[in-house]
């Protein structure tokens, strides 16, 4: 049996404080790098509701959403 590929959304923040963006850092063996805080948006869950969650989750900040990209 073959197994169903479910598509999943994502939905990431850019956030701009006096002319910098915030971005996270995570390290893996022999590797660094760095994204913007966000991740995947739940059943049910709107776009905004999910980035907003996701900021939360992954910096402890509350943002504002000023407009989508």
């Amino acid at each position: 049996m073959t197994e169903r590929l479910q598509p999943r959304v994502g939905a990431r923040a850019v956030i701009e404080h006096e002319g910098k963006v915030l971005l996270l850092r995570a390290e893996e063996p022999g590797r660094q790098y760095y994204f913007l805080p966000g991740g995947h948006v739940q059943h049910g869950e709107r776009l905004q509701e999910a980035v907003l969650r996701e900021v939360k989750e992954e910096t402890g900040l509350d943002v504002e959403i000023v407009r989508a990209l």
